[in-house]
């Protein structure tokens, strides 16, 4: 049979705190450097204070010169005031109305022995968006440019809000 030895042990001290009623009479390490640090600043701060209010008496006295203004009243004596005159603003003359078709104005789709067709862009090869009947007012928003040897101008049916181009051989100004 084999001997297990027994396990070593260990002495610690332990180190009880006393209570504070019991302990002796002073207070923290850091306490009396603050004090001191506290107390310089307010010898600092007093010193500063009576320079600024009680500045030193030097040898030789300044007087400062004191001014004295004094105004002497003077009599105003009232002058006539001109008052403008009132010119009347020209009157313009009345403009005369653009003749023919114009942006802005109104066209009548005429001419084209049934309907007139709007387009996508200026010109025949361009796409058919809508076609209108002869008789139909419309709202002329943008023009005119030339394609296909034709002047088109950019329009609205205001029955529906359709835009599109048509060739103006097919409009007259609306009255």
């Amino acid at each position: 049979m084999s001997t297990v030895p027994p396990p070593e042990t260990t002495t610690q001290t332990v180190r009880r705190v006393q209570p504070r009623s019991q302990r002796p009479a002073g207070g923290p390490l850091w306490l009396g450097p603050a004090i001191g640090c506290m107390t310089g600043a307010c010898a600092v701060l007093a010193l500063g204070l009576l320079i600024v209010f009680h500045p030193f008496q030097g040898g030789e006295v300044v007087q400062v010169p004191l001014v004295v203004v004094t105004v002497t009243p003077t009599r105003v004596v009232p002058t006539a005031t001109l008052r403008p005159t009132v010119v009347p603003s020209p009157t313009l003359a009345p403009t005369a109305t653009p003749e023919g078709l114009f942006v802005g104005g109104e066209a009548m789709v005429s001419g084209t022995g049934s309907t007139l067709r709007l387009r996508s862009d200026p010109g025949l090869q361009a796409t058919t968006l809508k076609t209108v009947a002869d008789g139909t007012r419309l709202k002329i928003l943008e023009g005119s440019r030339e394609a296909d040897g034709l002047r088109w101008w950019r329009l609205q049916d205001q029955t529906d809000g359709a835009e599109g181009w048509a060739a103006e051989t097919y409009l007259t100004p609306a009255p």
